[in-house]
């Protein structure tokens, strides 16, 4: 009797064991999801910039701009800006941006376009900057302009901005 005990035991426990092993889930490693997402440059965006020129006087302005990735790393742009100067000037510029991105999060461009000033007369800015995405949405910029003045009597002025870009 003992031996058809034990016998009777070992199965159960054998059964028991066995369905237990065959029931198991299978462990899988989770993927690893990275959530950081590379900052959209593409778009449009809108901003707010101040500006020093060397002529000793200082600036204020907004800017309205659009950009398209053109290849991988290659960022294509226009940009218009409207602005008022310390010696009570208005000036209006456009220009075309074309940039390289150093990361997902830092832009280098360069700009050339046409410009107005109230008293002045026009001017063409050429310039560099960089760009850099410090929110989802929002990034900082610094910029150095040369405004090459169209008027000869006028003088040429080296513009240094810093802004910030909302892209939607």
């Amino acid at each position: 009797m003992r031996t058809l005990k034990i016998a009777l035991l070992a199965t159960v426990a054998a059964a028991a064991l066995s369905s237990a092993t065959l029931a198991a889930d299978l462990i899988i490693a989770d993927p690893v999801i990275d959530n950081a997402t590379a900052f959209d440059w593409e778009g449009p965006y809108a901003g707010v910039w101040l500006a020093g020129h060397d002529l000793g006087i200082f600036g204020l302005g907004v800017d309205l701009g659009v950009n398209v990735l053109a290849s991988e790393g290659v960022l294509l742009g226009v940009e218009g800006e409207l602005g008022w100067l310390s010696d009570d000037t208005w000036i209006g510029q456009v220009h075309g941006r074309a940039g390289f991105l150093v990361s997902d999060e830092f832009l280098i461009y360069g700009l050339a376009g046409v410009g107005i000033d109230a008293d002045w007369g026009g001017f063409i800015p050429v310039g560099v900057g960089a760009e850099f995405a410090v929110a989802d949405n929002l990034t900082l910029k610094a910029q150095y302009q040369y405004q090459w003045d169209f008027d000869s009597a006028a003088e040429d002025a080296h513009v240094v901005k810093f802004g910030l870009n909302w892209h939607f």
